[in-house]
């Protein structure tokens, strides 16, 4: 009789630590990296802040823990030489998680030389502002 008792009892400790241990923290971005490339995860490939001259794509990889759908990164490209806003792309999620997403720019004639920023915000509050120059 003890065994029919203590088996659904530990089947069900089992199913609540489980639904504990998958708690999800709240949403934050860890890393953001201007890079040439990235790879088939999203993750920075040839990180700098000196781009050559004649440069079509620049992306800005994000590392994120815990997005939800609800959540949204954006990020505002300036050009700093002449204060012009040049490009704003936002993200959201299909589900919610943790791992990369890239942001690319890309300008087919290539980027002016001088000097740029890109401010990620995350749900509207920013949370970096990275620079990068073309040479």
């Amino acid at each position: 009789m003890k065994i029919k008792i203590v088996i659904p009892a530990l089947i069900a400790a089992f199913v609540f630590a489980s639904f504990i241990g998958c708690t999800l923290g709240p949403v934050e971005i860890e890393e953001i990296v201007i890079c040439k490339n990235v790879d088939d995860t999203y993750k920075p490939v040839e990180p700098m802040d000196t781009f050559p001259s004649g440069t079509q794509a620049i992306y800005i990889s994000v590392k994120i823990n815990y997005i939800t759908p609800e959540d949204k990164i954006t990020t505002k490209w300036y050009y700093l030489e002449t204060g012009e806003e040049i490009n704003t792309a936002d993200f959201a999620a299909e589900k919610s998680g943790s791992g990369y997403h890239a942001f690319r720019f890309i300008c087919d004639k290539g980027f002016s030389s001088g000097r740029y920023n890109a401010m990620v915000y995350l749900n509207n509050e920013l949370i970096e502002t990275v620079e990068f120059s073309v040479e």
